[in-house]
């Protein structure tokens, strides 16, 4: 009985065993399982991280190329302005004088400092850095925009040129000073000296060719010839200084008699006041007909040697001495050598209107010097404007050419030395833009001011030679005399 007793008891301990403990087999079954999970996983890892490597180098330079064909839509996308404003903006280039080589490396070092991330747009303005706003481009293109074809040469010369809003015309100022003193009235082959004065002097100036500007100065005349002291102080430029008029000046000439003294120096002094105000450039001919010398105690000589002379006037007093005394004769050609004139004696009316034909005769030779003269500066102005602005276009054009290749070379060779995403398309459609924008203001500009010049230099030798035909014309009798 005891037996059975024991018997069951361990049947029911090894049962209860057996419910909470596993077999050998089952146990080590589900540790190979357990390694075998944890091997899968570690595998599954190593696939993950340890990729192999040209799957691992495609899907790195996809990504790359993802990257740069964005940063190429970038710059597709950007449109920069360039004009010829934005090339005169430019500050100077830092490289400008460098060679490429110095150039490629530059942009070379500033691409691998930004490690390889940079736009076409970076890329120009980096070549713009280094090579943009060079002076002599710049002041070509200023040059040309501030153009202008005016041959500033012939503009006020002394000696009677004068450019008047684009129209060339001759001056010459011709004053005559008339004397009015009692002696004009004695007869010289039965007519007055003053009748034979005034039809010789309104001949004179009647045939003046146009442009001559002419003024008439009375001095001596007198109401009363026995108050010396009127006549002494009686100076009046009875035609004012301007274009000839026949009506206007045959009354001023026939205004006095002669009746009075001879205030020489004070006439003379009234002329300088005349020249003065008239602000009128280029020759001053001073004419003095008169029978005598200075009677009212006056200095012919000093008043001569301040008449007003300076680049742009140049004053000259004759005298034309009429049936003059002969030991009055030198005091008259003392006042002439004081500013480099000339005296002429006249015996008789027929020898004063030979003088005085002579003297338009002398005019007429000052214009065809002054025509030869500034037709040869016409022309000398002409050549210096077109050297000039073939200087300027070629220097401005070289710099353009020579910015544009370097450009084009710097980035030829960075894009064979390096990879693909070293090509920067946009930046060289934007240098060639640039360069054609240079390059065909300056072609077009170039021939317009060629153009200009050749204009301007016809139209002013056709007003030199339009002058100087009415001239010859004018004196084409006295001339073949």
């Amino acid at each position: 009985m005891m037996r059975t007793f024991i018997l069951m008891a361990l049947f029911i301990i090894l049962t209860a065993c057996s419910t909470t403990e596993e077999s050998p087999d089952e146990s080590n079954q589900k540790i190979e399982d357990t390694e075998e999970g944890t091997e899968d996983k570690s595998t599954e890892a190593e696939a993950t991280s340890d990729e192999d490597p040209d799957e691992s180098n495609t899907n790195s330079e996809e990504n790359e190329t993802t990257e740069e064909e964005t940063a190429s839509n970038e710059s597709e996308d950007i449109e920069i302005e360039i004009s010829l404003e934005s090339v005169l903006e430019e500050e100077q280039g830092t490289m400008i004088n460098a060679s490429r080589q110095e150039i490629e490396d530059e942009l070379t070092s500033f691409i691998e400092d930004n490690n390889g991330d940079v736009t076409d747009e970076m890329v120009y303005e980096k070549l713009l850095e280094m090579l943009g706003g060079h002076p002599d481009m710049q002041e070509g293109i200023k040059y040309f925009q501030d153009f202008s074809a005016e041959l500033v040469d012939l503009t006020d010369q002394p000696g009677g040129l004068k450019v008047e809003d684009g129209e060339l015309s001759l001056r010459n100022n011709v004053y005559i000073l008339m004397d009015n003193s009692g002696s004009m009235a004695d007869e010289i082959d039965g007519q007055t000296k003053m009748d034979a004065a005034k039809e010789s002097v309104n001949q004179f100036v009647e045939d003046m060719p146009n442009g001559t500007q002419v003024s008439l100065i009375n001095y001596g005349f007198s109401k009363d010839s026995d108050e010396e002291s009127n006549s002494c102080s009686a100076v009046e430029e009875t035609f004012p200084i301007g274009e000839y008029e026949e009506n206007e000046f045959n009354e001023a000439l026939n205004q006095y008699g002669s009746e009075g003294f001879t205030p020489l120096a004070l006439a003379i002094e009234e002329v300088g006041k005349v020249i003065e105000n008239s602000e009128s450039t280029g020759s001053h001919t001073i004419y003095v007909v008169s029978d005598g010398q200075e009677t009212c105690n006056g200095d012919p000589v000093a008043a001569v040697q301040d008449l007003p002379e300076d680049e742009n006037i140049e004053t000259v007093l004759n005298i034309i001495g009429f049936d003059i005394q002969d030991d009055e004769v030198q005091s008259l050609v003392d006042i002439t050598e004081a500013n480099g004139g000339e005296y002429l004696s006249a015996t008789n009316p027929d020898e004063l209107s030979r003088i005085l034909k002579r003297e338009k005769l002398n005019l007429f030779n000052k214009y065809r010097d002054w025509s030869n003269e500034n037709l040869k500066n016409i022309t000398q102005a002409s050549n210096d404007q077109h050297l000039d602005r073939t200087g300027v276009v070629n220097a401005a054009n070289t710099a353009n050419r020579q910015t544009d290749n370097s450009i084009d070379g710097v980035l030829n060779d960075v894009s064979m030395n390096s990879s693909q995403e070293f090509r920067y398309p946009k930046a060289r459609e934007w240098a060639e833009e640039r360069y054609l924008i240079v390059r065909d203001f300056l072609s077009e500009n170039y021939e317009d001011a060629g153009d200009d010049i050749d204009s301007e230099k016809e139209k002013l030798r056709d007003s030199v030679n339009q002058e100087f035909d009415e001239i010859e014309s004018d004196y084409k009798e006295d001339i073949e005399e």
